[in-house]
């Protein structure tokens, strides 16, 4: 048989030959100014994106990896009662099933003096027609902070919170209504930090978040597997902080049908990890990104295995890419960025990045 020797040479330099990532990093600019984006991907690839404008909250899709977006439509029902966008505070987003579209924020009940009952995480979910989100609704009607939001395809639509504690509220229902809070006993946690929420592909609910007990700001892993009440509780850091007051950190969680890439701040680096879908860790240890001053990290797992690990420095944004090993592929690469606040970024199906900035 003979051997086409071009389609050999081709194939060698193609992004999923030999396990070699496809890394290719696109960055996208947050529409309309906004800030603290956060984005999803779907199984067409579209692009959807909520961020905040001002004290708004709006939502975005773009089906051609961020290149041009849709016009903008205001998620919070009563106009400029979001909190305004700094640092990690901003919306979460959650694709959940049949596509549906769920947000959450917090309000800016505080800032605009009204009774404490008012202050609260705010929810919304994009109607069928798909042009509008039905009316608000604030679920605690507590002063909370670091809440994070997760979705499965079957309905479930999972909120976390703080407020003297760490607290939850389950939709079985895609978001129409949703139960009781439930107290996570276990988590001592650390209020002023990010926390990230996340179903698993085996239908486990998991929640990262920074623990306080003692005054160690370590990183912890909640899971609860699929059809139990409790919840698993794992330090999934090694690098140990022993602080007195909040650092005010970021965290990020993802994953895939093989597991889970959790990414945090510890004393001002970056560090990521890999976790079955169990949570428990399947890496040596934490991987420590090429920065010092790194904040608000996300991380992305494509198809190959391959991490992208992204963070802000200040005004710019910087990457480093990972192969299946936790290897350094390439030199850290950066970018300036229109502010020093959270971004977001999705994995595409042929293994690409995009980051929304």
């Amino acid at each position: 048989m003979k051997t086409n020797l071009c389609l050999v040479t081709l194939l060698a330099f193609l992004p999923w030959s030999h396990g070699l990532p496809a890394g290719e990093v696109k960055v996208a600019a947050t529409p309309n100014g906004g800030m603290v984006p956060d984005a999803e991907i779907d199984r067409q690839g579209v692009v959807h994106v909520a961020y905040v404008t001002g004290e708004n909250v709006y939502y975005v899709k773009s089906s051609d990896e961020g290149s041009t977006f849709t016009a903008p439509i205001r998620v919070n029902s009563e106009t400029d009662t979001a909190h305004p966008a700094n640092m990690y505070r901003g919306p979460d987003l959650a694709l959940g099933k049949d596509g549906r579209v769920h947000v959450i924020w917090y309000c800016n009940a505080y800032q605009r003096k009204l009774p404490q009952d008012q202050w609260g995480v705010m929810y919304a979910h994009l109607n069928e027609a798909k042009n509008a989100f039905v009316p608000s609704r604030n679920l605690n009607h507590k002063p909370s902070d670091n809440y994070s939001l997760a979705a499965d395809g079957h309905g479930k639509v999972a909120v976390f919170w703080m407020a003297g504690g760490l607290f939850y509220n389950l939709s079985k229902d895609g978001g129409e209504t949703f139960g009781d809070a439930v107290k996570i006993a276990s988590a001592d946690t650390c209020e002023c930090c990010a926390s990230r929420a996340f179903f698993s592909a085996d239908g486990a609910l998991h929640c990262a978040y920074r623990d306080k007990a003692n005054n160690i700001r370590d990183m912890y892993l909640l899971s609860q597997p699929k059809g139990q009440a409790t919840f698993a509780k794992e330090k999934i850091s090694a690098t140990p902080w022993e602080v007195k007051g909040c650092p005010m950190t970021g965290t990020f969680l993802t994953g895939d049908k093989n597991g889970l890439v959790a990414a945090w701040e510890t004393k001002g680096r970056v560090f990521f990890t890999r976790l079955a879908g169990n949570g428990r860790d399947t890496s040596p240890r934490e991987s420590l990104a090429p920065v010092r001053g790194g904040k608000w990290p996300i991380a992305l797992i494509a198809p190959d295995r391959s991490v992208l690990v992204s963070w802000k420095n200040g005004a710019t944004l910087e990457w480093q890419l990972y192969d299946a090993n936790d290897k350094p592929v390439g030199d850290k690469k950066s970018k300036p960025s229109p502010n020093p606040h959270r971004h977001a970024g999705v994995v595409t199906a042929s293994g690409n990045f995009v980051l929304v900035d």
